[in-house]
């Protein structure tokens, strides 16, 4: 079998997506609903989720799986995003609904030793939240971003691209 070098590979899959039958509007549904799973830590059941969305949502198949192979590359950034993105909305909320003081309740005195687990399970707990959070806002978010942009291309610069990736004959 032949190794196929990485841009190679990036530059026909581009073609094959530019040559597609398919409206604008397939495509960029395929490759929207082919990105939504990479938000989340799936653990090697995102691609299958990219297709079961893809056809939920009538989209391009050969769209949703270029996408879903682009999660492999790109997944360090987006736990990155979900857990800053995350943070700053819980921060956000519990700022604007919480009073920063409450002044009649009594904290027990614990010793250090029970007080030290209880705070670092708080932390872990938060930490969760923050990333759930801001995986769900990421992947709604960027699902509509990235729809609009793909369909936006492929209805103004397909055939500028085909011949730009195909090269003057």
């Amino acid at each position: 079998m032949r190794k196929i070098r990485i841009g190679r590979y990036l530059k026909l899959n581009t073609i094959r997506l530019l040559r597609l039958r398919k409206g604008a509007h397939q495509v960029a549904v395929g490759f929207a609903v082919g990105l939504v799973p990479s938000w989340y830590p799936l653990l090697g059941v995102g691609p299958l989720l990219s297709l079961g969305l893809n056809r939920l949502f009538k989209g391009a198949l050969p769209a949703a799986i270029f996408a879903a192979s682009l999660d492999s590359f790109i997944w360090p950034l987006t736990f990155f995003m979900n857990y800053h993105t995350g943070h700053f909305l819980v921060t956000l909320w519990k700022s604007a609904s919480l009073p920063s003081h409450m002044p009649n309740v009594r904290i027990p005195d614990w010793p250090e030793d029970y007080m030290q687990p209880i705070h670092h399970a708080h932390r872990w707990r938060d930490a969760g939240i923050d990333f759930g959070v801001g995986a769900a806002v990421n992947s709604l978010i960027f699902g509509i971003i990235i729809y609009v942009v793909i369909k936006w291309v492929m209805l103004r610069y397909r055939e500028h691209l085909l011949q730009m990736l195909r090269g003057k004959k």
